[in-house]
């Protein structure tokens, strides 16, 4: 599950992912890009897998590993965004 972003003015203003998995993962990874559209980094770093998961209206127990995934996903794209940002003598 990779996730690429988009982000103008500290908010992210598109997303795009690349999962290889089951229907569960690339429904979480669709769900949690749509909840990230429009928010601000910090605000996307709140996600939380429960939050995924409620989202979507529950995931099977077995499948709940997934929400944790694409939340964590996510949360890896805007640190590596940001570490990019710092390296280019910008603030992050």
């Amino acid at each position: 599950m990779t996730f690429y972003i988009k982000v103008k003015d500290d908010r992210i203003e598109d997303v795009k992912f690349k999962t290889f998995g089951c229907g569960a993962a690339i429904a979480v990874s669709s769900m949690v890009s749509e909840m990230a559209k429009g928010k601000t980094l910090d605000e996307v770093l709140k996600i939380t897998p429960t939050m995924v998961a409620n989202e979507l209206e529950g995931l099977p127990k077995n499948k709940l590993h997934c929400s944790n995934l694409g939340a964590q996903a996510l949360h890896k794209a805007i640190e590596d965004y940001r570490s990019k940002k710092v390296a280019g003598g910008k603030k992050a």
